[in-house]
């Protein structure tokens, strides 16, 4: 197993802030470590229809991080791998939190960080044996899904190598440049899964090798992609005076701070002769109420203050506000634009109150039965997944989306030349057209949210049916006809259709007439065909152009299957445009769905 594929999938939602073409670190560190182990490794960021999957099917292996937004489509990409047998292992947050939903797609999981455990695994898998004793990893033993126990330690950050971001194709056209300098955060935020991913104790590495690193990028604008990149001040001061005194001549770069860093003058002098060009702030609320319940420990006059001083060292300001907490209304969302606005604000990023995987708010949610829609891919900030207390969830959406329209409006771009340059006019230029662009192909959320019944959470079986059996089948391989089996459930705004038995031409038209009685005004629609098969080629070609038609009815179709050769004929239908396809998606997974039972 000489040759490795590490992919970081994107989302194929629609949303304002997809567009930079930046990867998050983690792979590209693994991918560093397997180069140095000897192994060929090559490195992609995109969706499945713009990977080079000629160069992918060459892998002996393939490694897959995502998060929630992305899972979807990297859990698609895993099914299209292994279904011509190329072994995957899938990490990264939302599988960290997720390991039993992530394991039905997988054949091997990586928990929590990755550095310590990857390359021990691919030695593992590589000489055929079971990784039992490697830390935060799952697999498949005997059918059942293994956890092994998690790795009890942080990961050093002074013992992983710099990244290797040639690894990724076409890395040259990177507008900014990630570079990491710490992990985990002091803070605790109700809403954020940063510090149950890695920690609330700040590890950073040594200056002398982030100096080594930065002196690669001089001329290049540089992204600092630390959750906090100031919160150890004696460590920051000291990594920006070395900057200043060796020259190191960056384009520039942005840091995510939080508000007070602003109030320590020494730092600010710091970051601005350092060249740092942008900050990107956290404010997240102006309701105190809301500051209060997101623990938050800051107040709406800190933001205030924090904005001039930032403006005074020409250093413009990213703000990102968070809407829909317990005590956010309607109103309080129109403020926060005004407020923006008012108090010069050079960029904005509202979004709203999401409730990932592994946070408190999540499972506090869960509970509570607030939670619209497990749809991960929209869980990215920018849809109502949830019920707010205070308005409803096509309230939140179409306020939000009212406001970054106000903020992004033909008559704000200009206000910010005079104390922040032409930058600021730029981005909010770009904002502009962005914004629209994502209110007109988000129409049909809208009309989702209105439509959904909030209060059911429990599955609602729409329709339970008994078809015929087919009248021809392969009575030398001792297949007994049966009826087909179709049941239909919806919960949380996605449907679930079932389909079980054997399937010729003359049932598929009565399956076909079956489900044009689908509802429609569903976001998702999941088809199970664990338990179908075809009894001629004729047939499952016939069933995979009716999967397109229904494509066409929803906004994200996925089939689920375990039998590779099925799997293998719904691919080669129509292969060159498998992925072209509207809103079809094939996840594939070898194992039982925990908890399923056979009709």
């Amino acid at each position: 197993m000489q040759k490795i594929v590490l992919i970081e999938p994107q989302s194929k939602e629609d949303h304002v802030y997809k567009h930079v073409r930046m990867p998050r670190l983690g792979l590209p560190i693994l991918g560093t470590q397997l180069q140095d182990a000897g192994y060929e490794v090559s490195f992609h960021l995109g969706t499945g229809d713009s990977l080079p999957w000629s160069k992918i099917f060459d892998a002996g292996l393939v490694g897959i991080s995502t998060t929630s937004a992305t899972c979807r489509e990297g859990y698609q990409i895993a099914g299209i791998l292994r279904s011509n047998n190329i072994p995957v292992i899938i990490g990264g947050i939302h599988a960290s939190f997720m390991p039993d939903e992530a394991m039905q797609f997988a054949d091997y999981i990586v928990r929590g960080e990755a550095e310590y455990s990857f390359l021990p695994l691919v030695r593992s898998i590589e000489a055929g044996k079971t990784p039992k004793d490697i830390p935060g990893v799952s697999y498949w033993f005997n059918g059942e899904m293994v956890h092994n126990p998690p790795l009890q330690s942080r990961v050093d950050m002074d013992k992983l190598p710099i990244p290797d971001l040639t690894l990724l194709e076409n890395s040259s056209s990177m507008r900014s440049i990630p570079v990491m300098t710490s992990r985990g955060c002091p803070y605790n935020c109700t809403f954020c899964s940063v510090t149950q991913m890695f920690g609330r104790r700040y590890r950073y590495r040594c200056t002398e090798s982030i100096l080594e690193e930065l002196a690669q990028f001089e001329g290049k604008h540089v992204f600092f992609c630390d959750d906090n990149f100031v919160a150890d001040l004696k460590h920051s001061k000291e990594l920006l005076r070395e900057m200043i005194d060796r020259k190191i001549n960056l384009k520039g770069f942005g840091a995510q701070v939080r508000a007070e860093a602003a109030f320590d003058d020494e730092l600010m002098d710091l970051l601005s002769r350092a060249g740092c060009s942008i900050v990107y702030i956290g404010f997240e609320s102006i309701n105190p109420d809301t500051l209060k319940g997101y623990n938050k420990q800051q107040t709406v006059d800190d933001i205030k203050e924090s904005i001039r001083r930032f403006h005074k060292y020409k250093i413009r300001i990213h703000g990102m506000f968070v809407f829909g907490g317990d005590a956010d209304t309607a109103e309080t969302i129109r403020e926060t634009a005004d407020f923006a606005l008012e108090a010069k604000i050079d960029s904005i990023q509202f979004m709203m109150l999401t409730p990932m995987p592994g946070t408190s708010f999540f499972n506090q949610l869960e509970s509570e039965g607030r939670v619209i829609t497990h749809d991960w891919s929209l869980y990215e900030g920018q849809h109502a997944v949830f019920m707010p207390v205070l308005m409803s969830p096509e309230e939140l959406q179409t306020e939000t989306v009212k406001a970054l329209k106000k903020f992004y409006s033909l008559s704000n771009i200009f206000k910010n030349v005079t104390s922040t340059g032409w930058s600021s006019a730029l981005y909010r230029l770009i904002g502009w057209g962005l914004t629209r662009h994502f209110a007109y192909r988000n129409r049909w959320y809208v009309q989702f949210l209105k439509n959904q019944q909030y209060s059911s959470a429990r599955p609602v079986t729409l329709f339970y049916r008994l078809l015929q059996a087919p009248k021809i089948y392969n009575r030398t391989a001792g297949i007994k006809p049966s009826p087909l089996k179709v049941s239909l459930i919806e919960q949380k705004g996605i449907l679930y259709l079932k389909i079980k038995g054997f399937v010729d031409s003359l049932n598929l038209k009565e399956l076909n007439r079956t489900l044009k009685e689908l509802p429609r005004n569903y976001s998702q629609m999941v088809v199970n065909t664990e338990g179908m098969r075809f009894v001629s080629e004729k047939a499952a070609s016939g069933f995979a152009a009716h999967l397109e038609k229904l494509g066409g009815r929803m906004r994200r179709l996925q089939v689920v299957t375990t039998a590779e050769k099925q799997a293998r004929s719904l691919l080669n239908w129509k292969r060159k445009n498998r992925f072209k396809l509207p809103r079809f998606e094939l996840l594939v997974h070898k194992h039982s769905m925990p908890g399923e039972r056979s009709n």
